[in-house]
């Protein structure tokens, strides 16, 4: 069978390239894959799925198993790896540990080693900052940065870049990308950093209240000013001020923060002296201030003010790494904030891997939170042996006879229920689910699937 050859064009985004993906639990079992990965190996998606990492290279299908490294080293490997059928590809395996410290999964993520291989083209440039090892970036966690792409590597190391410079900064990016977070890492980063972080929600601001909140006022400025009160800009001052949502700032006051940043003073409402201020600013927005500058509604010369450093963010669904390490970052954090021990399960993993979050982090913080708490509850009804179990499946089929009345339907139900529950007690571990059950992992999933689609009927 001839080869087909893919010609990837040099300004394409490298969360676009075609590439393999492995996600297996800490023995190598392969729980997620795609259909490029069955492509590059030979074998059919379903059977890739079944497989252990371990016997595909024993199989021959490839020469080293970076997988497994990484989960004897519990640390991050990446190697060039070479297939049976001629790809020579550079892969990345990023094991993702437990509050205990032991692995959890394993995300392995590869690209075409474009010196080794004719069938893909990269750009060099992308190639280059993908391998790169002195381009690793250390990040404080505490911030809750996740930078396992290229697009937000990139970004940390810009913000490094410039932290010590006080530079404007316009961050642009779709609502909960986080760009409040990339504006601490600047404000930590910098040389700023032991002076206040002030944020202003632009949005939320009422546009008569807008001069007193950022400006303040005098005793006396106005009826019931009955004592001095600073502004937020002052507020900020040897610190950062973080102007979110700045598209929303009504457009009579946008001259006056101009002329704020031009002479570093802000004069309060009511008051006769400028009091100097030594803040960096910051600026972040959801909408394309340059339409908005055509059309009037933004003033061209804050514009050009504000956006000396642009940093776009792209959207969570654009970046699949980042979404792996934030849930893992979510699940810690929240399994430690409410004292649970919650694992999540390949299933739900899987769901969440290929939905579009268009709410992008802040969704993805908000669902995990409540399926730690709510599922740890329905887990350990179960694990613990809820009587009621058998009277609740009476119930359903009392509730849902006309729905589900053919036996195929009912026999998916109650089987995907019952896989569910021993998935539950093995905490998500397919291949420990599949020997108490006495079936195929690939069973397991199959009958997950078909219990779903019964239900959406």
């Amino acid at each position: 069978m001839k080869k087909k050859s893919i010609k990837l064009s040099a300004d394409k985004n490298m969360n676009d390239l075609p590439s393999t993906l492995f996600v297996t639990d800490a023995e190598g079992n392969i729980l997620i894959s795609n259909e490029f990965t069955a492509l590059t190996l030979g074998i059919p998606l379903e059977e890739l799925i079944k497989s252990n990492v371990n016997d595909l290279v024993k199989a021959g299908y490839y020469n080293h198993s970076i997988t497994m490294e990484a989960i004897q080293s519990k640390q991050k490997v990446s190697r060039i790896v070479n297939t049976n059928r001629g790809f020579s590809v550079r892969s990345t395996s990023i094991p993702i540990l437990n509050k205990a410290g032991e692995i959890q999964l394993v995300v392995t993520t590869s690209i075409e080693n474009k010196e080794k291989s004719p069938v893909f083209e990269v750009n060099d440039l992308e190639y280059e900052q993908f391998v790169k090892k002195e381009e690793t970036t250390e990040i404080d966690k505490d911030i809750g940065i996740v930078a396992e792409s290229i697009a937000m590597k990139q970004i940390v190391k810009v913000c490094n870049q410039i932290a010590s410079y006080d530079t404007k900064v316009l961050i642009y990016g779709e609502s909960g990308t986080g760009k409040e977070v990339i504006a601490k890492y600047i404000h930590q980063k910098g040389d700023h950093r032991k002076g206040p972080f002030v944020t202003i929600n632009c949005a939320a601001i009422p546009p008569s209240l807008f001069e007193y909140e950022l400006f303040g006022y005098e005793k006396g400025a106005f009826a019931g000013a009955e004592e001095d009160k600073i502004g937020l800009i002052e507020a900020a001052n040897d610190g950062v001020l973080f102007l979110d949502e700045i598209a929303e700032m009504p457009l009579n006051f946008q001259a006056k923060l101009l002329r704020v940043i031009e002479n570093n003073e802000v004069k309060r409402v009511g008051g006769i002296r400028n009091i100097p201020i030594n803040s960096r600013i910051i600026t972040a927005t959801n909408r394309d201030l340059w339409t908005m500058v055509k059309k009037g509604l933004f003033r061209e010369d804050l514009y050009y003010r504000i956006n000396v450093i642009p940093i776009h963010i792209p959207p969570l669904r654009n970046r699949k790494l980042d979404l792996v390490g934030l849930i893992s970052y979510f699940i810690s954090q929240f399994n430690q904030k409410y004292g649970k021990d919650f694992v999540l399960s390949a299933e739900e993993f899987q769901k969440m891997l290929w939905q579009d979050w268009p709410g992008n982090a802040r969704e993805l913080r908000n669902y995990l939170e409540r399926l730690v708490i709510t599922e740890h509850v329905y887990m350990k009804q179960h694990l613990e042996g809820n009587v009621t179990d058998w009277f609740t499946i009476d119930y359903f089929i009392q509730s849902n006879l006309e729905k589900f009345s053919k036996l195929k339907d009912f026999t998916a139900i109650a089987e995907g229920r019952y896989i569910k529950q021993v998935l539950e007690a093995c905490h998500g571990n397919g291949t420990e689910a599949a020997k108490k059950l006495g079936v195929d992992r690939s069973v397991i999933y199959r009958k997950l699937k078909k219990m779903e689609q019964v239900l959406e009927e």
